[in-house]
């Protein structure tokens, strides 16, 4: 029931405007109405925690039920199995990032799929274990240890993976370096080195970092 219900508010919202522009722009959905962000979010707030209805929620091929699901889930009872069938709709830019930053980073079983995601060779799925990293680099209770190898992933990434991921990267890094002294030490480190490369976009996430992080040094 209430995901019938769910379905008709969203049906009340629906801009078809908004829904063009959403598939001209490459995201793909087999149904999408175009309803906004905040206005999803609205709908989403009587729901909160309710994981058995985001489980239902998210099997129906519709663009705004899977976004909405992934705002109202309880990331305590997030499974590796939920995230893995969740991760196989990942097709576009918009649901990775909604999805990842509204739900699957804060889950315990997500770190360890991360890494695993990056070297995919899957440009969703990287995007996906970047964004995962860069939330969880705030978290003080995962060891530094666990951050480190990222450094050696991202500066294994080839010219195509830096075209496509060169926002989530920098973001990931400039994370990371945030954590402590050493991290940002060998961050800026990397950065200098990405400057040098005959690659445009890794020279931009070098020179980026650079600038992010020059003002405090100064």
């Amino acid at each position: 029931m209430d995901v019938q219900r769910i379905i008709q508010e969203i049906n009340r919202h629906m801009n078809g405007p908004v829904s063009e522009s959403l598939t001209q722009r490459g995201f793909s959905y087999k149904v999408n109405y175009g309803v906004s962000i905040p206005e999803l979010k609205n709908i989403a707030a009587q729901y909160n925690g309710n994981h058995e209805l985001a489980l239902a929620l998210y099997e129906e091929d519709i663009r705004e039920c899977k976004l909405i699901a992934s705002m109202i889930d309880d990331p305590k009872k997030v499974t590796g199995e939920q995230i893995d069938n969740w991760a196989q709709s990942f097709n576009n830019h918009e649901i990775v990032e909604q999805v990842c930053s509204n739900l699957i980073w804060k889950a315990d079983c997500a770190l360890s799929r991360s890494i695993e995601w990056c070297l995919s060779g899957d440009k969703y799925l990287q995007k996906a274990g970047l964004i995962i990293a860069a939330r969880n680099a705030s978290n003080t209770n995962i060891k530094d240890k666990i951050f480190t190898p990222y450094l050696d992933v991202i500066d294994g990434f080839n010219r195509e993976v830096f075209l496509q991921q060169k926002n989530p990267i920098e973001f990931a890094l400039r994370q990371i370096a945030n954590r402590n002294p050493l991290l940002k030490e060998k961050v800026l480190e990397l950065a200098q080195t990405f400057t040098t490369s005959s690659d445009e976009h890794r020279a931009w996430v070098g020179a980026q970092l650079l600038f992010d992080f020059g003002g405090e040094e100064e």
